[in-house]
């Protein structure tokens, strides 16, 4: 297996590990909690819609919290794979 064909197959397997365990420890750490309330609607509607006759309304009825490192390490996966990739793409163009 050539070096290039190896990279996109190891770039592969990483992303789809990445993937995996991204969604993972988002639906492991992401925590849902009730907002105290008695879950009447609120008013949305804009100065817009009000004066083409419309109205929105929105009930709230919780909220989800996903912890920032959490966040970060998905981001940052994501972001160096691409780095890797176009590092690849820039090497090999180059060499050409």
């Amino acid at each position: 297996m050539t070096s290039s064909k190896a990279f996109w197959v190891s770039l592969a397997v990483l992303l789809a590990l990445h993937t995996v365990v991204s969604f993972a420890s988002y639906r492991l750490f992401t925590v849902s909690s009730p907002l105290p309330g008695d879950g009447t609607p609120v008013d949305i509607t804009t100065p817009e819609q009000r004066a083409a006759g419309e109205s929105s309304f929105r009930v709230v009825t919780g909220r989800r919290v996903t912890p920032m490192p959490v966040v970060f390490y998905v981001y940052g996966g994501f972001v160096a794979l691409g780095g890797a990739t176009l590092f690849m793409v820039y090497t090999r163009l180059r060499a050409e």
